[in-house]
């Protein structure tokens, strides 16, 4: 039973993880500065207890297609995060 819960935790986890990531470079995206975020400021604004989870949710939403790099270093959302992104804000909050 331990199991599942901690599976669900780390399964939560691991979409706000994936959340911040598509938040961040959609503001990156939207600002004068271009539309590429370094993966060194992404780990760097995130919170700590999130850190472990942060190159799984990198590698899935690269899977996903919802981001790309052309470098390994600086990642840019694709059309396809943007929509995700909305999705999952749209997503109810449970009580």
């Amino acid at each position: 039973m331990d199991k599942i819960s901690n599976y669900e935790d780390d399964s939560g986890a691991l979409h706000n993880v994936e959340s911040f990531v598509l938040d961040k470079l959609l503001t990156q995206n939207a600002s004068d500065g271009g539309p590429s975020v370094n993966i060194g400021e992404l780990m760097d604004s995130l919170d700590p207890n999130m850190s472990p989870l942060f190159d799984q949710a990198i590698e899935d939403l690269i899977a996903q297609s919802l981001i790309y790099s052309s470098d390994g270093e600086n990642f840019q959302i694709a059309q396809e995060g943007i929509n995700e992104l909305e999705n999952r804000r749209k997503e109810a909050i449970p009580l």
